[in-house]
């Protein structure tokens, strides 16, 4: 070290011996600073800053302990960063200190001298020898040491072995003979640890002894003086009632153990380990016992102490093993390293004594107990990864022990432990042993597990059950899921295994348990299977008939085929198959193996594209499955493997028994393995197994079995009828008939279905000579009188698959004489009563099949179609619950749209089979009714029917090989009738089917009279082209559009009509006019009457009784129509007698009703009334009296305004006819008399009382009225906005207004800066308006109203801000100036003075002399807030005038406004500095030099509120030292205020303060050296601010000047740093924290004073 640093210096001094004395602290921000401030001096001043801080220490033995500890806490923080910086003087004075500190109290003061003891251990890694000597000098031979000496010592020799392990023997010297004498446990504690620290120390230093000074020491050289200290310890200590003193103790025993000699180890082996496990039983804290047992079971090993061990080896692994039966808490990490030491003791015994070890093993694994055999598998599976070199000759015996649980192990639990041993011994060949193959069935078996939602089974919902032990709690899905990953494992990572996997893993596809594992197991398989394919492996291919255990290819095709239709099912089950079906095929039939090739990966494809369940098609999945198995056979071109692949698949039915979803795809590929099959006998004995295989009472099976004897059928229909009718006969027959008792339960469901499915496949030519009295007669009786829904469905589905057999298009001139037998049957089983008899699927599944039935020849009857209609057309009435009327995805809402579909279909069914006008019409007829119904469902189902079976008719009539029979549209007018009310329904989709059902009712009319045999299909009429239009715009909800939408439908259907016509449709439309729709009978009355006549004059005289009445009348009138007609009668009126006309308007009540606005409106849409209605009501708001003052009933000595109800009246008036569009253009031709007229009527209902309106009782005279309250306010403000709507400015004046809250201070006492803001939009957006509106308003400059002075003075500043006109701006400012007279005005005219800028600098100028006379004469009023509008003001024009105009008075003005930087009042703060930054305009010319010094002067106070409590205040500063950036004669000054990235220039942007600070010292210090004394004397005043952050932001500044001043830089500026420092040290003692705080931080950057 230099001289130089050597020297004490006094500032430096106090100031660290004050933050040492602040470390005492009450806040603990603070003291966390002046730590970290004095570690930022002590880091580059150790030797010093240690020094003062060793000498308080020393110097003040009074202060308080927590005290004390902060600051060696504080040395020792710097000290471990320096240590080797420090002198050794210090050093040797820390030392000194340290061991003072730590044994000055004799008692034990843990927080206080274990900071000195460490203290000692960090300055031992530099001077071991000296600390050593210091240590042993207070360690007397035959006496106790302080207790920190003892435990220092260990701490410092465990820190530090190599150069103080020789010392070992000196401190045992002393230490054993006192060792004996202690009795209190703290000292037996520290005595403890320090031998358990000396014994691990030494085991280092052995292990580290090329570098070690003496190399002669050895692991046992301390034997001899350890040995007393253990036994003692052993024998004395471990009695104690001390937990902790019984845990170091045992730990210390344990690593003493690792250093002494075998024969002293001999001796004391037996009694060691008997005391460390009675310990085991009794401790709650386990880890340093089981720590000490592994050090002693590892000293036995390596000694190789088995004669003394062996007899302790079973009491310590009983011990040991209830331990690992724990669960850890793995959230708990002294719980798992104490789980984890458990298991490395028994690692430990398994290295030298493993006989013993599995034996014990074996026993406890036959524990019922499950966490005792959950601890044994722990076990077993720890040691089978660590030690199998120790474990190679005991592996069968590890696998025989664990075989029994493998085979018969009910818990789940413990076969998650299995499933881990497994995985862990397969790499180690524990599978290849014998035996081994039964760890892979357990997998396998695991992976096994299914539940019934998987197979697509409904689970019935279970409440939870509670789970009694959680820890013992494994779901059979987590074992799945686990033994899924290791069969993965296994195969993947395990080359080795391979031979194992192959081919054994084929045995597991064939049983019917190992169902669920196949996804994994065929993945396992199709690996293994390519990577032999890929090397040609010779064992790739497998002698099935030696291989007698694996199932045959045809079983494994069978098996595949079936599990195929199910693709989805968990783990990609269908992609697993085909991988593995085409990673085989050579295996399985070499003829196939190329097809597969091809057709495989395109399936694959397939399901890879289609995962989403909800969206899968499995129809189609289905038959892609079965194309695939028909070429299959195909390809094998052999029918004995046909026939044996049948047979295996038969064999499989009983797999499948509780999954009907893959039994049914296996009867179905048994269906088309039959059709494929050429042998009778083995068609007729699958046939039987069929049917003696199948569940009756499943739907699912009973529909597999009946669609492939369909299969069959297709093939061998005789066969196939005679076994059907085989069990009609001798099965199920019984005296009541074949649906009997006497067969299985659900057998005639099959049956049934059995018929249709072998219709359907059947040759069409032998079905129809069979069907009659081979498939019909003998099961017609059996059909008449079900009653069960299920063999409802039966038959309608067999009937139904028997008629579309027997279409006209399959077999022609065929007449089914049952047919209309059949029908009735069906309607029979549609119409019987509800539910359990019948359901929506069987009036579904009915209607459709009878809609087959009538496609047969010939037409049904008359009376039959009545039957059928009628009972169908009554579904129309089925509506799906209120839950799922909007869920289009509930299987309610679909099961009614299905059945309403299938009653469309069966109507356009009976019109197909006769496409005749009279058809149609009867059709129709039936369905007139429906449409006039109450239920809104009932008529849009009806009239959907009615234009889906025109449109049919077209379709049916141009589509037709024959001309239609009619030439004309007979009862045109009747039909189109029927949708004339529906025209204007309440429901839009009625509407719309309504009028597109006209037009293409009127097209057909049009085409039967103009088709050709060459022109079937005309082109429509030009007449009829408007309709389409109408009928995409009749959707629409506004009636009266809607009304004329109807009456051009009337002039398009009186154009269309021919004469005859017209009786017929005025007829039935007049029905419409008692239709239960409102709108309906309207619309009717549109299309009949045409247009509503308007009314006829009136007198004067009866004004007020005619409007009147006429609004009377309308409370009662309901149509539209009606209503427009009143309205046009009133607006007649009002053309011959506007102004009685509003007067009895505007007498009606508040709010106005529906009719009076619409009244106004009416008269407003006149374009010869509006504009005198404007004008009569802006007179009664503007000239006559609109309220009348009364005291507040809040304050009685305080008058507020009452309005009257006409100036409310005429204020609603206005705002209900600016909703009208019709006045846009007028309102814009009166906007400034409109505008002037709103701001007006703002100031005279702001602060009004509410109006109390009386509200009659209109159906009781004699009862008292009510009233109601209306604000005024509230009624200007939505006039004022509806008057932006009508201009079409709601987008953009409006939204700019309200954006501001303008409206909203309008209801404030603030209501004239609303005004200023809302002028200021409408004067920006028109700047053509601004003379009249001024013109308009300065009449009520002098107008009795104080409210109508304030808002005429307030529109008169704003438009300063936008007038270009001179002439007008010398009339606006005079306006302003005589103003200044009226006492409640005058702040607003100041204001709006300084808006003289906005008319240039001109301007400014000219007026310049008389505005700032005008507001510098009060800049410093009495009322701040008129001092503050005139800085404010004077800002504004001191950034536009002439340097000439202001220079003279340029420091006048500085010294009047520097005061006010200091103001409590923030908004003066703020405009001070603003005003103030405003002059740096005049600072460059005549007035330069007083400027810069008035800049210079202001400067502090300008930084020290940068950061002033308040944002405006910050944000005024930031820019005023931007604006005097280009003053401060500093280039540097200039370039840093200019930097974007300071956050000096943007308005959003906010300089960091703190950064600021640090920057702008360094740059005061190096271009204003001369100014810096000054710049920190002035900043220092603000160390008595009143304001906290103030204060702060000083001491912070002051800390970075002088932290930033060099020692040349020091003398150049003349600065005094010791009074500086002593004021910031003064801060320490500050009441506020944060200012303490700072203080804290500035004098950590003092360190080089």
């Amino acid at each position: 070290m230099s001289k130089k640093n050597q020297q004490i210096s006094p500032v430096l001094d106090n100031i660290v011996t004050s933050l040492l004395q602040s470390l005492s602290d009450s806040d603990e921000s603070v003291r966390s600073t002046v730590v970290n401030s004095l570690y930022e001096i002590g880091f580059r001043q150790p030797n010093f800053v240690l020094q003062v801080a060793c000498d308080y220490i020393n110097k003040n033995q009074k202060i308080d302990q927590t005290h004390r500890v902060k600051i060696l806490n504080s040395i020792l923080q710097i000290l471990e960063q320096t240590r080797n910086q420090l002198t050794d003087a210090l050093s040797l004075n820390l030392i000194a200190m340290s061991i003072s500190e730590m044994t000055r109290d004799k008692e034990v003061v843990p927080d206080w001298q274990q900071v000195a003891s460490s203290l000692l251990v960090s300055l031992g890694l530099r001077y071991p020898s000296q600390i050593m000597d210091e240590l042993l000098k207070r360690f007397e031979p035959g006496t106790l040491p302080h207790y920190f000496i003892m435990k220092t010592l260990g701490d410092f020799i465990s820190s530090n072995p190599i150069p103080t392990v020789p010392k070992i023997r000196e401190i045992l010297s002393r230490i054993l003979p006192v060792l004996g004498t202690i009795k209190h446990d703290n000292f037996k504690w520290v005595f403890a640890a320090a031998l358990g620290h000396f014994a691990d120390a030494i085991v280092q230093y052995v292990a580290n002894i090329d570098t070690a000074p003496d190399k002669s020491l050895t692991l046992y050289s301390f034997s001899s003086e350890f040995y007393p200290a253990l036994e003692l310890m052993f024998s004395k200590w471990l009695g104690t009632n001390h937990e902790k003193v019984r845990l170091v103790t045992i730990e210390a025993v344990g690593s003493i153990c690792s250093i002494l000699s075998v024969e002293q180890l001999e001796s004391q082996i037996q009694k060691l380990v008997v005391g460390v496990l009675s310990m085991l039983k009794k401790e709650k804290d386990l880890l340093p016992v089981t720590h000490s047992l592994c050090c002693i079971l590892e000293v036995c090993v390596k000694n190789d102490l088995k004669l003394q061990v062996n007899e302790l080896l079973i009491p310590i692994m009983t011990t040991l093993h209830p331990l690992v039966c724990i669960v850890p808490d793995y959230s708990n990490p002294a719980s798992t390293k104490t789980y984890n030491e458990v298991l490395r003791c028994f690692e430990v015994i398994g290295r030298g004594y493993s006989d013993v070890l599995i034996s014990f093993l074996n026993q406890r694994l036959e524990n019922r107990d499950l966490r005792s055999r959950a601890g044994s598998l722990s076990i077993i599976r720890h040691i089978v990864t660590r030690l199998d070199v120790e474990l190679a000759d005991k592996k069968p015996l590890i696998l025989s022990a664990i075989k029994p649980l493998i085979q018969s192990e009910p818990s789940l639990f413990i076969k998650k432990y299995l499933a881990q041993i497994i995985i862990a011994m397969a790499p180690y060949g524990y599978l290849e042993m014998e035996g081994g193959l039964t760890l892979l069935e357990f997998i396998v078996k695991g992976s096994s597990w299914y539940q019934d939602s998987e197979i697509g089974k409904v689970q019935p919902t279970q409440a939870p059950k509670k789970i009694e032990n959680p820890d013992l709690h494994v779901t059979e899905s987590e074992l799945r899921l686990i033994c899924d990953n290791i069969l993965n494992l296994i195969t993947t990572t395990m080359p080795q295994l391979e031979s194992i996997l192959w081919p054994y893993l084929f045995e597991f596809i064939l049983p019917e348990q190992y169902t669920a594992a196949i996804p994994v197991v065929t993945k396992s398989l199709t690996y293994i299977a390519l990577s032999k394919k890929s090397v040609d492996s010779d064992d790739y291919y497998i002698d099935f008939d030696k291989e007698i255990n694996l199932p045959k290819p045809t079983q494994i095709i069978a098996r595949y085929f079936v599990l195929l239709t199910a693709p989805l099912r968990r783990n990609q089950l269908g992609i697993r198959i085909l991988e593995n079906m085409k990673a085989i095929g050579p295996i399985l039939h070499p003829s196939i193996c190329d097809m597969w090739d091809v057709t495989l990966p395109k399936l694959i494809s397939y399901l890879e594209d289609h995962t989403d369940i909800d969206s899968w098609n499995k129809n189609q999945w289905e038959e892609l499955v079965l194309r695939l198995l028909s070429e299959t056979i195909k390809n094998a071109a052999d029918d004995e493997w046909t026939v044996a692949l049948g047979n295996s698949m038969s064999e499989q039915i009983d797999h499948y028994k509780k999954d009907p979803i893959l039994k049914r795809s296996l009867y179905k590929q048994m269906g088309l393995i039959m059709q494929k099959c050429s042998h009778k006998e083995f068609v007729k004995s699958k046939i039987e197994v069929l049917f003696t295989s199948v569940d009756y009472t499943n739907s699912l099976e009973n529909e597999g079995c009946a669609i492939g004897l369909g299969y069959c059928g297709a093939s061998h229909f005789d066969i196939v009828l005679e076994k059907i009718n085989f069990y009609i006969k001798n099965s199920m027959v019984k005296k009541s008939g074949f649906f009997g008792k006497k067969g299985p339960k659900g057998i005639k469901n099959c049956i049934l279905l059995s018929l249709g499915y072998s219709a359907t496949y059947a040759q069409s030519a032998l079905f129809s000579s069979r069907v009659e009295v081979h498939v019909i007669q003998p099961i017609k009786p059996s059909i008449l009188q079900l009653k069960k829904v299920p063999k409802k469905l039966s038959s309608i589905k067999m009937i139904d698959l028997i008629g579309k057999a027997l279409h006209p298009n399959k077999v022609t001139t065929f007449i089914f004489k049952q047919r209309d037998e059949l029908m009735k049957l069906l309607i029979g089983y549609m119409s019987t009563p509800p539910p359990p008899s019948t359901n929506n699927q069987v009036k579904i599944d009915g209607t459709n099949a009878c809609s087959t039935l009538i496609n047969l020849e010939p037409m049904i009857s008359l009376e039959l179609e009545v039957q059928i209609i009628n009972l169908s057309l009554s579904f129309f009435n089925q509506q799906v619950s209120q839950v799922n009327a909007t869920n289009t995805d509930s299987d309610e809402y679909k099961e009614i749209n299905s059945l309403i579909t299938s009653v469309n279909n069966l109507l356009s069914t009976i019109l197909y089979n006769q496409t005749t006008i009279a058809c149609l019409n009867r059709l129709i007829g039936y369905l007139d009714p429906l449409s006039r119904s109450k239920d809104n469902h009932i008529r849009e189902r009806s009239l959907f029917c009615i234009l889906y079976l025109v449109k049919k008719f077209i379709e049916y009539s141009t589509d037709s090989d024959s001309m239609p029979t009619d030439k004309l549209f007979h009862s045109i007018g009747t039909t189109l009738s029927v949708l004339i009310p529906r025209c204007t329904d309440p429901e839009i989709n009625v509407r719309r089917y309504a009028v597109e059902s006209i037009q293409l009712i009127l097209y057909i009319g049009f085409m039967l009279k103009n088709a050709t045999p060459d022109n079937r299909r005309v082109k429509p009429s030009e007449i009829l082209h408007p309709l389409t239009s109408i009928r995409d715009s009749i959707t629409t909800t506004e009636v009266n559009e809607q009304f004329s939408l109807v009456f051009e439908i009337s002039v398009i259907i009186s154009k269309m009509i021919s004469l005859e016509e017209i009786p017929k449709f005025l007829e039935g439309s007049i029905k419409g006019l008692q239709d239960l729709q409102a709108f309906s009978t309207n619309g009717s009355c549109i299309i009949i009457n045409g247009l509503i006549k308007t009314r006829g004059e009136e007198l004067i005289e009866y004004v007020p009784i005619l409007v009147k009445g006429l609004l009377s009348a309308m409370e009662g009138i309901t149509s539209e129509t009606t209503m427009n007609g009143t309205l046009v009668s009133l607006r007649s009126l009002a053309n011959h007698h506007l102004i009685p006309v509003l007067s009895v308007l505007l007498e009606y009540p508040m709010p106005h009703s529906v009719h009076v606005i619409k009244s106004l409106q009416i008269i407003g849409k006149d374009k010869n009334l509006i504009s005198p209605t404007l004008i009569h009501l802006m007179d009664l708001l503007n000239n006559k009296p609109v309220y009348e003052e009364k005291p507040d009933p809040k304050n009685k000595n305080r008058i507020i305004p009452q309005p009257f109800a006409i100036a409310l009246a005429a204020t609603c008036s206005l705002g209900e006819i600016f909703q009208l569009t019709e006045v846009e253009e007028v309102v814009k031709y009166y906007y400034h008399q409109l505008i002037s007229t709103l701001v007006l009527r703002a100031g005279t209902c702001n602060n009004s009382l509410p109006c109390q309106i009386e509200v009659g009782a209109p159906t009781n005279p004699k009862a008292k009225p009510s009233t109601i309250s209306l604000i005024p306010s509230q009624q200007m403000l939505v006039t004022f906005r509806q008057f932006f709507k009508c201009t079409k400015e709601d987008e953009t004046l409006l939204a700019e207004i309200e954006s501001k809250g303008s409206f909203n201070q309008l209801e404030t006492p603030f209501y004239h800066q609303g005004i200023i803001e809302i002028l200021s939009v409408v004067s920006s957006n028109h700047p053509d308006l601004i003379q009249g509106i001024f013109q308009y308003l300065l009449p009520y400059q002098r107008s009795n109203h104080l409210e109508h002075r304030i808002v005429t003075i307030s529109v008169t500043t704003e438009l300063i801000n936008h007038c270009k006109d001179k002439e007008l701006i010398q009339r606006l400012i005079n306006t302003l100036l005589n103003s200044l007279v009226d006492p409640l005005v005058k702040l607003i005219s100041l204001k709006g003075l300084s808006n003289i800028v906005s008319a240039g600098v001109e301007q400014t100028n000219r007026y310049a002399p008389t505005v700032i006379d005008a507001l510098s004469t009060s800049i410093d009023d009495q009322d701040e807030t008129m001092a503050m509008e005139c800085m404010l003001g004077l800002s504004k024009i001191f950034e536009v005038a002439d340097e000439a105009r202001v220079a003279p008075i340029l420091v006048n003005i500085c010294n009047r406004i520097r005061p006010a930087f200091e103001k409590p009042n923030d908004s003066i703060r703020a405009a001070s500095f603003q005003l103030f930054g405003s002059l740096w305009r005049f600072g460059s010319g005549s007035a330069c030099d007083p400027f810069y010094e008035q800049i210079h002067s202001s400067l502090p106070s300008l930084i020290m509120h940068l950061n002033d409590d308040v944002q405006s205040v910050k944000n005024s500063c930031k820019k005023t030292l931007y604006q005097l950036s280009n003053l401060m004669r500093s280039q540097d000054a200039l370039d840093y205020f200019n930097n974007k990235s300071k956050g000096f220039i943007g308005d959003n942007d906010q300089p960091n303060y703190e950064e600021f600070l640090l920057d702008f010292s360094k740059l005061l210090i190096i271009n204003y050296p001369e100014r810096v004394n000054y710049f920190v004397m002035t900043v220092i005043e603000f160390f008595k601010s009143t304001w906290v952050n103030l204060r702060g932001n000083a001491a912070t500044f002051i800390g970075f000047i002088l932290g930033n001043l060099t020692e040349d830089k020091r003398t150049q500026t003349n600065i005094n740093s010791t009074i500086l420092t002593k004021a910031l040290v003064g801060l320490l003692a500050e009441k506020s924290p944060v200012v303490r705080k700072k203080a804290a931080e500035s004098l950590g950057l003092l360190h080089h004073y």
